[in-house]
Order: C-alpha cells, then sequence, then structure tokens
C-alpha cells in the first residue's frame, strides 16, 4: 500500500503524505523506516445535539450557500492561493446534505465564520476561524453557537469536529459548547522529497 501511494504522489510531484490514525500504530514502524516526518496532530471530537449550546442571535448570519463576502473572508484569513481558492469553491460545490454557512459580522466586514453540514442526522462543523483583529471577542462562539443552532432546528441528533491537537483556545472553545468526547486523534505524516 505504502509503495502504490509513493507511485502515486511521484507521478504528481508531490512529496507522499499520510494520515495516519491512533488506532493504527503498526503504520507507524513502517514510516519509521522509511524516513517519513511526522506533523500536526488532530482530535475528532464529538456530542449529541442536546448537550451543545446553540443560539439564534440576530447578528449571525445563516445561509445555504456561501456568499462571495463569505468566501473573501475565508480566503484572507487562511492564506489560499489561486489554485486552493478553486479548490476550495468547488468542493463546497459539491457538498451533499444540509448545509449551513455562518457568519458574524463587525465593522463592515465577516470577522468570524464556519460551516456545517448534516448528514443522517449528525452535524459536521468545518472551517472554523475568525480574523486575527476580532479575536478574544467571542466572536468564534457565537458563529459556532448559530451553526449548532441552525442544527438543531434542522433535526441534527449529534455533531463533530476536528481540531488541531496544539490549538488551546479552539479546544477550550469547544469544549465550553459542549464538545467534551474524543472519538480518535489523527496525525500526518510526510516524506521530503530530495531536491
Amino acid at each position: 500500500m505504502i509503495d502504490a501511494a509513493e507511485a502515486f504522489y511521484a507521478s504528481h510531484g508531490q512529496a507522499p503524505l499520510f494520515r495516519v490514525p491512533d488506532i493504527a500504530p503498526e503504520l507507524e514502524l513502517e514510516l519509521d523506516r522509511r524516513d517519513y516526518s511526522r506533523e500536526g496532530g488532530t482530535i475528532h471530537l464529538h456530542a449529541e445535539i442536546d448537550a451543545l449550546e446553540g443560539n439564534s442571535d440576530g447578528d449571525i448570519t445563516v445561509s445555504a450557500a456561501p456568499t462571495e463576502t463569505w468566501f473573501e473572508a475565508r480566503f484572507r484569513t487562511g492564506g489560499y492561493d489561486d489554485a486552493e481558492r478553486r479548490i476550495f469553491r468547488h468542493m463546497t460545490s459539491l457538498i451533499v446534505g444540509d448545509r449551513a454557512f455562518v457568519s458574524c459580522e463587525r465593522d463592515g466586514q465577516i470577522a468570524a465564520f464556519a460551516f456545517g453540514v448534516i448528514r443522517n442526522g449528525l452535524l459536521v462543523v468545518e472551517a472554523v476561524e475568525t480574523d486575527a483583529g476580532f479575536r478574544q471577542q467571542g466572536l468564534g462562539r457565537r458563529t459556532v453557537g448559530g451553526l449548532i443552532g441552525w442544527a438543531r432546528r434542522a433535526g441534527a441528533k449529534a455533531g463533530c469536529l476536528q481540531v488541531v491537537a496544539d490549538n488551546a483556545p479552539a479546544r477550550a472553545l469547544y469544549a465550553s459548547l459542549g464538545f467534551n468526547r474524543e472519538l480518535y486523534r489523527y496525525h500526518y505524516r510526510r516524506k521530503t522529497i530530495a531536491a
């Protein structure tokens, strides 16, 4: 499997990258042997919808499709290049299921945003971000809370999200909203391509 993946990446001029869940420790030894470096760490969190704190405050905008200003905020805070922007736009157009793109404005611009999708009663929270100039004001909490409120009204039974393991502020935010059950963790292993 690793050989096939390496050949695929090589055929596209890319460094091989594996996502390794904590339930597959046997993969670690082989990737160590092949000199893959470890990067990132992510935690997958879950909660029943009734355990989550949601809101429907008036300053949260909820839309079934991303607006151009929503995309602009995402690209401004994420540092996307042109190719990544095209890919992200295309990916969001392919989402199947009930979906909501939420945002919170301050000073005439989107200061915090996220989106979510409900499939089979499960809300999947994605792309949560607060513009650096507006952090520590509770806008991320209001935005995700608005998404949870939408999901509850839409009939979701539970919610889940992924958070970078060493992002203490985000983990505290999600815990305060009720995302307290850790399902699993994963990290990435990347092989450096010789120049």
